[in-house]
């Protein structure tokens, strides 16, 4: 037997997208960047560095809320591996991340947390479980 289904309202088939395809394209420090989501196997040559930011955000988070405050604390007490991330996941040196201007490097920071935010808090409640 058929059964009709109900189209999707244009909101949640945008979230499906954004799911399937999170990269961001966004002007950064005269340059246009695209801000990638990590791979799997991309993650196990960065484990270093994201092992880093999961153990800090373990400890900042034991009530399960990342919020901006708490992001910022932990990419502070990670410089090196906050650096390391960023430049991967825009394809650009780390020379060119650290010498952004603040705002410049914050919604570089932003943007990569939205479109990588599901594999660190993966992570993080894998940990917590």
């Amino acid at each position: 037997m058929a059964r009709k289904v109900k189209p999707r309202a244009p909101a949640e088939a945008l979230d499906d997208l954004v799911v399937l395809q999170p990269n961001r394209t966004l002007p950064i420090g005269g340059r246009t960047v695209t801000v990638r989501e990590i791979g799997f196997f991309e993650s196990l040559s960065l484990h270093d560095p994201i092992a880093a930011l999961v153990v800090d955000l373990v400890e900042q988070t034991e009530d399960g809320s990342i919020d901006l405050a708490r992001l910022h604390l932990v990419c502070a007490k990670q410089p090196a591996a906050t650096v390391a991330l960023l430049a991967q996941a825009c394809d650009q040196p780390a020379a060119w991340v650290q010498a952004l201007p603040g705002a410049h490097g914050d919604l570089l920071l932003l943007t990569f947390w939205a479109v990588n935010a599901d594999f660190f808090c993966s992570a993080c409640w894998r940990r917590w479980s």
